[in-house]
């Protein structure tokens, strides 16, 4: 029987609504929060510290619960939730809660739970919450949108906020009058894929940006003018400048883009606000957002995922979640990686979650209506290469120290004896680590922009090429990296002593103190700073091939040609852009050290010059190869561990390989001290002489040592 929000009060003991409200303040429900333990953010709930380990799933059910249960993971999430996803078939096979306006069916939440906690007695759980309009929703307001679908349009629109807030504290209210004491953190879900998207699943070329009176009336009060209105479909795909659009010429477009990711993100602190009214901070909040490494293409600039730093600041949201990167990083022969500038949201003081949702080799490649799985054209072929990815997957969120949950998607992915066993022991590490502190040890930083990107065509492929890519190749030049958001290149948390190189992606647009800071702070102890295609070139109201001179410290002028790929001097190797377009670029100053050139005209457009105080770096083109950022990190004075081709992973006390190449590795370690490694999933110990860690050669293993006796220098 469906509940209103009176009902539910008397079957809940006839709690008054005032004191419903404080049900998460003094003498409520059990204390959840983040604590920092042995260098990295953990979670405590009542007094207890978890390591942030978790499981999901679709189609939870005794089985799969009680296997992550068993063994060992405490920290589970929970979809509440009667939609369907974009397969057509539910999220949750438990039905809906939200039935209509302060109407809520409890017995499907109840049902979910009670199975959670029959199966998991002892587990604490992160409560996921979807706040899309519902079908008997969009049929009382035709003219909204379904923001499922067309997030952008209804993001700004106060009459849906206000409904879905109160649904959403109506909820929170009764889980935490009911389940207070099993609930350590809430989510909040919206848009497509309930990861914030706006119109991810449309093919029409329009979709992201068609007119809409509801999005029209959002933008209007944003740009505070009530007569403004949607730019046109030519203006807002146009760019004066080749791929790149003019501040002035191109400003009509700069402002729709702007609103159309920052409207997201508002919706999202605005949620964020609301459910902390019922919380108050006594539980953790997490939502998924902020994916500048994986969106291609048009993805980046029009599913709405560029407003993140504003939401990453937030002092309402505790944890933030993305999937594991896509495509080749999760294959037997890739490397694995983050979707977001992952090292920006420790200095934000939120945890990471990385969501394991990798196809095994046992996964299902349907869903019940017959509809193929994303991904299940790639899965892992045999038992092995699963274990080896979990366990590289695994490693990786260890030595960066973020948390991690299997992302059980619609059941049936860890449904194997193997897999069971694997996932036992990838705890077991985990727990063998809890107490022993480590930290970062990378002396390469890299920045990416959000904000240069609103300065980009979507119709090109620039990033993929600036910011998609860099990654996977950086994730076998033998050197750990740490990755932030170029707004945060201030941040008086970032470890500026460590690091001797610095690349900066796609810094296209460098504000007067951004400048001014890197002058001052950056530049200095003889660090190499690495410069790419076109830094600085858009200016306040205009462009100009001389603000990449100011910054790089060398004469660059504007190159007209459609050759857009580079040749090196010295191995012949060539890269480049993946499309021809303009502008490009070239290196107009005889005093660089010229290391490559454009394959087509010989003129240079890679080199570097020995400043006062620094070495600049520029390359007029992207997409550099791991070999050459090795050799520029060497000459930089960063220390290699690796010069072969496997993927290794390392902070103060881990280093992790994925043994890819036929050569046994041999890692060279930054420590004058006596060392031993353990190795952690199989067990064994190697001595390390001079130095030198000399690994058996295990063809397609993945290991993680643990250094005992020291740690490694950085």
């Amino acid at each position: 029987m469906s509940k209103t929000r009176r009902t539910f009060l008397a079957l809940s003991g006839g709690l008054p609504l005032a004191a419903a409200q404080r049900g998460a303040g003094m003498g409520g429900p059990a204390l959840a929060r983040l604590v920092r333990r042995s260098g990295e953010f953990k979670i405590e709930v009542g007094g207890r510290v978890y390591e942030p380990l978790a499981f999901r799933s679709f189609r939870a059910s005794e089985k799969n619960i009680r296997q992550f249960y068993d063994a060992g993971v405490r920290l589970m999430s929970v979809l509440h939730t009667g939609m369907d996803c974009t397969l057509d078939v539910p999220y949750s096979q438990f039905g809906e809660i939200w039935t209509g306006p302060g109407q809520y069916n409890f017995e499907n939440f109840d049902r979910q739970m009670d199975l959670f906690i029959k199966c998991a007695p002892e587990a604490h759980f992160n409560i996921m919450l979807q706040l899309d309009t519902r079908d008997w929703y969009l049929k009382a307001h035709p003219e909204y949108s379904n923001t499922f679908r067309n997030l952008v349009e209804m993001a700004g629109h106060e009459p849906w906020r206000k409904d879905a807030a109160q649904a959403l504290q109506d909820i929170m209210r009764y889980v935490e009058r009911k389940y207070g004491d099993h609930v350590f953190a809430y989510s909040l879900f919206c848009g497509s894929s309930t990861e914030w998207y706006t119109n991810s699943q449309s093919r029409r070329t329009d979709a992201a940006v068609r007119a809409h009176p509801i999005k029209e009336a959002a933008y209007r009060k944003v740009l505070g003018s009530p007569e403004a209105t949607l730019p046109p479909l030519h203006e807002l795909y146009q760019s004066a400048e080749g791929v790149l659009r003019h501040p002035e010429r191109d400003a009509a477009a700069l402002r729709y883009w702007r609103f159309h990711n920052e409207i997201i993100a508002d919706a999202i602190l605005y949620f964020a606000a609301r459910a902390q009214e019922v919380i108050e901070h006594r539980k953790l909040l997490g939502v998924f957002y902020g994916y500048l490494n994986t969106l291609r293409g048009k993805r980046l600039l029009e599913e709405g995922h560029l407003g993140y730093e504003a939401v990453w600041k937030s002092p309402n949201l505790d944890m933030i979640f993305s999937p594991a990167r896509y495509g080749e990083p999760r294959s037997f022969g890739g490397a694995s990686g983050y979707l977001a500038t992952v090292d920006s949201l420790a200095l934000h003081g939120k945890l990471s979650f990385q969501e394991i949702d990798h196809t095994t080799y046992v996964a299902p490649t349907t869903v019940e209506n017959g509809r193929r799985i994303p991904g299940s054209d790639s899965k892992l072929k045999d038992e092995f290469e699963t274990r080896m990815v979990l366990r590289r997957e695994f490693l990786l969120t260890r030595v960066k120290r973020t948390g991690l949950w299997w992302f059980d998607f619609f059941g049936g992915y860890y449904d194997s004896d193997p897999l069971r066993k694997e996932i036992a022991n990838l705890v077991k590490v985990s727990r063998r680590l809890e107490d022993i502190d480590m930290r970062s040890v990378a002396q390469i930083a890299v920045f990416g922009d959000t904000q240069s990107m609103y300065y980009t065509s979507s119709l090109s492929r620039l990033s993929d090429d600036l910011l998609v890519n860099p990654p996977d190749v950086l994730a076998r030049v033998g050197a750990p990296w740490d990755i932030y958001t170029f707004s945060d290149i201030a941040n008086e948390n970032i470890p500026w002593q460590q690091y001797r190189m610095v690349v900066f992606l796609n810094c296209l647009r460098i504000g007067n103190q951004q400048r001014e800071f890197i002058e001052k702070r950056v530049a200095k102890n003889g660090r190499t700073l690495v410069w790419i295609w076109a830094p600085n070139f858009i200016q306040a109201d205009q462009v100009s091939s001389d603000g990449i001179s100011a910054v790089t410290g060398m004469r660059i002028a504007r190159h007209d040609s459609v050759d857009g790929s580079v040749k090196l001097d010295a191995s012949g190797a060539r890269f480049g852009f993946s499309e021809r377009l303009f502008p490009l670029f070239r290196i107009a100053d005889e005093s660089v050290t010229v290391l490559g050139r454009y394959a087509g005209s010989g003129i240079p457009a890679l080199g570097y010059k020995r400043l006062a105080e620094h070495t600049s770096v520029y390359s007029a083109v992207p997409n550099l190869p791991a070999d050459l950022y090795r050799e520029l990190a060497r000459q930089a004075g960063v220390h290699i561990y690796s010069s072969g081709t496997d993927p290794v992973y390392v902070n103060s006390r881990l280093i992790g390989v994925h043994m890819q190449s036929p050569q046994a590795p041999d890692l060279h370690l930054a420590s004058g001290r006596k060392l031993q490694a353990e190795e952690l999933f199989d067990g064994g110990l190697l001595e390390v002489r001079d130095g030198r860690l000399r690994i058996p050669h295990q063809p397609g293993a993945v290991k993680l040592y643990l250094l005992t006796g020291g740690e490694l220098n950085g």
